[in-house]
């Protein structure tokens, strides 16, 4: 019954890294600044101010929920490796774990669609595609190494 219950959460825990790692994919940095992104964006000013901000109020948050996350995953780990096993316990802190996981995954959401707000969709999408066409050349570079 317990080896059940610790293969279905590792099952989990595995399915659902995927999401984490697509809600990560995204331009690291204050892209914006540079001058061949904000040249080819067309951004203003005030617009490059309002990344800025955003973009601290979001690391002030992710360092917030990076915790969080680190947090649960210690006292899960705790209650694994105790002797005898809580079921109960070790279910209520797994679901806090994922709990953690999704805060995160939705601050990062945000950032984005807030980008979006400022750049517009227009924008927006031509920020995918220099993103896009960035990994691809940095993937080649890597290659050629």
């Amino acid at each position: 019954m317990l080896k059940k219950i610790l293969t279905g959460m590792l099952f989990m825990v595995l399915l659902s890294m995927p999401l984490s790692a697509m809600a990560q994919q995204r331009p690291a940095g204050k892209w914006w600044r540079l001058p061949r992104v904000s040249k080819e964006l067309h951004l203003r000013e005030d617009e490059k101010q309002e990344l800025d901000d955003l973009f601290i109020e979001n690391r002030r948050k992710l360092i917030d929920l990076k915790s969080d996350l680190e947090r649960a995953r210690l006292d899960l780990d705790a209650l694994l490796d105790k002797g005898t096993l809580d079921d109960d316990a070790v279910r209520r802190q797994y679901d806090r774990l994922e709990q953690a996981r999704e805060n995160l995954a939705r601050e990062r959401f945000r950032f984005l669609l807030e980008v979006r707000r400022i750049l517009g969709p227009k924008r927006f999408d031509r920020l995918k595609r220099m993103y896009r066409q960035f990994r691809v050349q940095r993937r080649q570079n890597t290659i050629k190494r």
